[in-house]
């Protein structure tokens, strides 16, 4: 009997989970502090961040998807938070004073406009970078990470080229330590701290590896899907690949790697 790929449901990688609460982990926040986060869609790294403020600080989470903000909200307004403020806000480009915040949080948040970590380049002056450094106080920190390697987006990438050799769609965006490094310093940024994490994780089945992958691919899937050919292909490697990364328990398995920065504004 054939398997069918394209039957599972879709569900958050917990090593998405796992990289947040490694960030907040690697920050020296304290009670009373007020803090920025960019890019706060869900909330992964604003509600861990909250539980080391506590009530007596506050944060600020900025996001440019629309419907995260309003999502965001309703989870705000279910846990009647009161010192969290939730904007529709480009870190690139950001309405707040200078020297607003004691720290910033930018948590797997893509660099693709501001640094080519392939070129080991710099990239239209660096706007997140600069903005973020204009906002925080001086002596204020950043805690901020990316992916070094996702895996299983590799994979998909890997498949996906096979039978469209149009497609130049990365997935991704990695970083390196280097390129991290020189960004920061080029911004301003002092004390630049790096460790890496790597976190593993399983799928109970292929169907459920393809509805969480697929959900980046969404475009290119689809022109798959649409050619029965071309599908049959797909199919037949996505499983040959994955049967690679079984596990004892017949699930499929696969590591995220990313790094994890700290940085400080010097204080003159």
């Amino acid at each position: 009997m054939k398997q069918d790929l394209w039957r599972g449901r879709y569900r958050e990688p917990a090593v998405w989970v796992e990289t947040a609460q490694a960030l907040i982990a690697a920050t020296e926040l304290r009670p009373g502090m007020r803090v920025l986060d960019i890019g706060s869609a869900g909330g992964g790294t604003l509600f861990p961040a909250l539980d080391r403020i506590g009530p007596t600080g506050s944060i600020v989470g900025i996001e440019v998807e629309e419907d995260w903000v309003a999502w965001l909200q309703k989870e705000i307004s279910k846990r009647a938070i009161e010192n969290v403020e939730n904007l529709l806000m480009d870190g690139r480009s950001m309405s707040f004073p200078a020297a607003s915040f004691d720290a910033v949080i930018l948590g797997l948040v893509g660099l693709d406009t501001d640094y080519d970590f392939d070129s080991d380049r710099i990239l239209n002056d660096a706007p997140l970078m600069r903005e973020t450094f204009r906002v925080l106080k001086p002596g204020g920190n950043l805690y901020t990470s990316n992916w070094l390697r996702q895996e299983d987006n590799d994979w998909m990438a890997e498949l996906i080229r096979r039978r469209l050799p149009d497609c130049a769609k990365r997935g991704y965006f990695a970083g390196t330590g280097e390129g991290y490094v020189r960004l920061l310093e080029s911004t301003g940024f002092e004390e630049i701290r790096l460790r890496q994490f790597e976190g593993r994780y399983t799928y109970e089945s292929p169907a459920e590896w393809a509805a969480c992958v697929a959900c980046m691919w969404e475009e290119e899937v689809e022109r798959i899907k649409a050619d029965p050919e071309t599908l049959d292909s797909f199919e037949r490697d996505a499983f040959g690949l994955l049967a690679g990364h079984v596990d004892s328990e017949g699930r499929i398995a696969y590591t995220r790697s990313a790094i994890i920065v700290t940085a400080q504004r010097p204080l003159a």
